[in-house]
């Protein structure tokens, strides 16, 4: 059996519209919070910027956050987070959501680092400001600054 042309293009122009109307529902901040106790409760935050990075933000109940350095990439409704590594500190493996009703529903995740459960849902957080184009010098998410995050030399290093 042989596609015409024609029906090749329609067949490709079809495709490329329904990947980008995906592409158009995903937002730049999700936040998720969850645990069913004191002791394993967090906040999960991630921001997505227009270049492909991200950070993301683990805050647990009565600790220091973890502050993550990713990249992601959106393969129709298949939202994948890989993680930067950091000189002498374990990265953990890759992340996969699918999105769904706008929200990232996770689907795998390293439990050593986000919980046997793993996050939690995460749901589009409204706000006014643009996609930032970068979040590769964010230290952590800061959304009463302007670019979004407390930059990686703003940040006062307490002694």
């Amino acid at each position: 059996m042989r596609i015409k042309p024609l029906a090749a293009l329609v067949l490709l122009l079809a495709l490329s519209i329904s990947a980008s109307s995906y592409a158009d529902k995903l937002k730049n901040f999700y936040m998720g919070s969850g645990g069913y106790s004191a002791e394993v409760h967090r906040v999960v935050l991630l921001t997505l910027a227009k270049d492909g990075t991200a950070v993301l933000q683990q805050n647990w109940h009565e600790k220091d956050p973890e502050v993550w350095h990713v990249h992601w990439t959106l393969d129709g409704k298949t939202l994948a987070i890989t993680f930067d590594t950091v000189e002498d500190k374990p990265s953990p493996s890759p992340a996969t959501f699918t999105l769904k009703h706008n929200s990232l529903i996770p689907v795998k995740w390293d439990s050593q680092f986000l919980g046997i459960l793993g996050p939690p849902t995460l749901m589009p957080f409204s706000t006014d400001k643009q996609a930032p184009g970068s979040v590769a010098g964010c230290k952590m998410l800061d959304y009463s600054q302007p670019t979004g995050c407390t930059q990686w030399d703003s940040r006062t290093i307490k002694k």
